[in-house]
């Protein structure tokens, strides 16, 4: 047990719930959303909120640009549970690139389990994968991002280079 009483375990738990339930929340605001102003708004306002979100997220990040993928492998993948709620596997880490296919997600296990069809579940990833962008965008790195689809295993894919000098 740690300090506060909680172990690793229940602090895993609490932060796979505690995203899962951010999911719950941007499906009611992505179908109020929708009822209100049409599905091409909703998803305009969401990937704007998450896109916001993840700019403040990279510049957290980018004292690891330009290529501190190890860095990046921990901070940001693995982060606050050592991988547990993403499950990242490392498809490649080299001097020049992180190849990184999420195998679990909370998000993506919750629209799922409330319901939602394969095709709001990619809609809602990709308002979603906004925040990703901007991360990548902000921190100083060039990204390729898979966003998952129905057959896919996983989720989410994800590859890190150093952001080129174009």
């Amino acid at each position: 047990m740690t300090q506060s009483g909680m172990t690793q375990t229940d602090k895993n738990t609490l932060h796979y719930s505690a995203v899962r339930d951010r999911g719950r929340i941007y499906l009611a605001v992505f179908r109020e959303l929708s009822q209100r102003y049409g599905e091409a708004e909703a998803i305009s306002v969401m990937q704007s909120a998450s896109r916001a979100h993840g700019l403040e997220v990279g510049a957290s990040l980018a004292h690891l640009a330009p290529r501190d993928f190890s860095g990046m492998l921990e901070e940001f993948f693995k982060g606050p549970d050592e991988g547990v709620t993403y499950s990242p596997e490392v498809k490649e880490i080299s001097d020049s690139s992180l190849d990184v296919q999420m195998m679990t997600c909370p998000l993506k296990d919750g629209w799922l389990d409330m319901g939602c069809s394969d095709e709001e579940v990619c809609t809602l990833l990709s308002c979603a994968t906004a925040f990703d962008k901007a991360v990548w965008e902000e921190a100083g790195f060039d990204y390729e991002l898979e966003i998952w689809a129905p057959g896919k295993t996983g989720c989410c894919r994800t590859k890190l280079t150093e952001k080129s000098q174009s």
